[in-house]
């Protein structure tokens, strides 16, 4: 399933399982959407594909990070 990486600098560490916070959103029950609450401003984004435990892929399959602004 997808995680949703929002305001990231870094990619988190892909030999654990990934952690839920408010920078990263877990899709592991069929979310198809999701409307994060963001601050007006830039933000990044980017998604990281993981299995059932949220460990990331080996390799990895991790979207470009897009910037989008919020008015």
């Amino acid at each position: 399933h997808h995680h949703l990486l929002i305001d990231t600098d870094e990619l988190p560490d892909f030999s654990v399982p990934l952690g839920a916070s408010e920078k990263l959103v877990h899709f592991g029950k069929g979310q198809t959407e999701t409307q994060p609450k963001l601050s007006p401003g830039k933000h990044t984004l980017q998604l990281v594909f993981a299995d059932y435990i949220h460990l990331p892929h080996d390799p990895p399959v991790v979207s470009e990070k897009i910037t989008i602004t919020v008015k």
